[in-house]
């Protein structure tokens, strides 16, 4: 099987793109702060969505006066939230779902992390993954803490298109229409067996054939397509369906790209449908949610949380089996992109998420 694992689950786009309003947002709490105002923010978005590319921006408009601290696994010690003396006014907090663990006495460090972000005089600009958010909205009333909130939209099919293009040089992907390898050619030239009974031989003589079915297929299609107003190039078609299948979302999108390039060739064809048939028990359902909210959680977080290393392995291979979620290279259990909307259809059908 393929390894289509992400080092990260929030990609790496390179220029920052589409997020003009929200950078302008968030630079605006900046220096209502500067003047004395105490406003802290929060970006909210779901997995892949753009928001650690966000906040690095954020991070590189504020250098001089930012200090960022990324959480890469659930925090177990107070010490990892702690602001040395050198700490900067404005704070950043990447990946704050990981700052609790959902079980009994699993909010200690998130208590902690609420008291220290209310009381010390600096603004924190933090990420969070939008289900955790959400559970923790209704739970601890989470958004009181955060005046400024930012949910990291959808992109556009143009933004989609200039975030792959901006990966290539001018003209190195070549965009294949594919019709052309759907049916026949529309003439060929094909071999007529005659029988000469003079001489009692057969003998084959080239003629022109016409393949009147792809023809009038090919016409009425295009004659369709010109009355809708849609003579859409096979680049078109393309972006089209990457939007279409990813919603949207910027890290969903370059792995549907990465599965349909031949490269340097593609066409709208390869461009899958990814919709998969779930069928999980409850438990299955949880730890695929835990996954989804987290991000990303390692074998021994799934455990200490349904307290089970036995039902923690049967879980996780019903969800690998079915190629829902994935092990990285640093053993974190982590959603597969392309599965990643039929994972939140799934979910919201049985109230896990909303």
């Amino acid at each position: 099987m393929e390894d289509n694992s992400n080092k990260t689950d929030e990609m790496v786009f390179g220029e920052i793109i589409g997020m003009r309003d929200e950078i302008g947002k968030i630079q605006e709490a900046i220096a209502d702060f500067e003047v004395g105002k105490k406003i802290n923010v929060a970006i909210i978005a779901g997995l892949f969505g753009g928001k650690t590319t966000l906040i690095k921006e954020i991070e590189k408009l504020n250098l001089s006066r930012a200090t960022k601290i990324t959480f890469s696994e659930v925090v177990r010690d107070k010490k990892e939230i702690s602001l040395s003396g050198d700490t900067k006014r404005v704070v950043l907090f990447d990946n704050c779902h990981f700052l609790y663990l959902r079980k009994p006495g699993g909010f200690d460090i998130f208590y902690e992390f609420l008291d220290m972000i209310s009381s010390q005089n600096r603004i924190f600009i933090t990420t969070w993954n939008i289900y955790s958010w959400k559970y923790l909205k209704e739970v601890f009333e989470l958004e009181k803490y955060f005046p400024v909130q930012i949910v990291v939209p959808a992109f556009s099919e143009e933004h989609l298109k200039q975030l792959i293009f901006n990966r290539y040089e001018e003209g190195e992907i070549i965009f294949n229409n594919g019709r052309e390898s759907d049916e026949e050619p529309v003439a060929y030239i094909t071999e007529y067996p005659i029988e000469l009974s003079a001489i009692g031989k057969k003998i084959s003589i080239p003629i022109l054939k016409i393949n009147i079915h792809y023809l009038k297929k090919y016409l009425l299609s295009e004659k369709k397509e010109k009355k809708e107003g849609k003579e859409k190039t096979a680049e078109h078609r393309v972006f089209e369906r990457i939007h279409l299948e990813s919603k949207g979302n910027p890290g969903v999108a370059l792995r549907i790209w990465k599965l349909a390039l031949d490269y340097p060739h593609i066409k709208p064809e390869d461009v899958g449908n990814f919709s998969y048939d779930i069928e999980l028990e409850q438990e299955e359902a949880f730890v695929l949610n835990l996954i989804l909210s987290y991000q990303g959680l390692k074998k021994s977080d799934i455990v200490d949380i349904i307290g089970s290393m036995l039902k923690t392995d049967e879980v996780l291979f019903q969800l690998l089996n079915q190629e829902l979620v994935f092990e990285d290279e640093n053993d974190s259990f982590r959603v597969r992109p392309e599965a990643l909307h039929s994972v939140i259809t799934d979910l919201e059908k049985l109230r896990l998420v909303w």
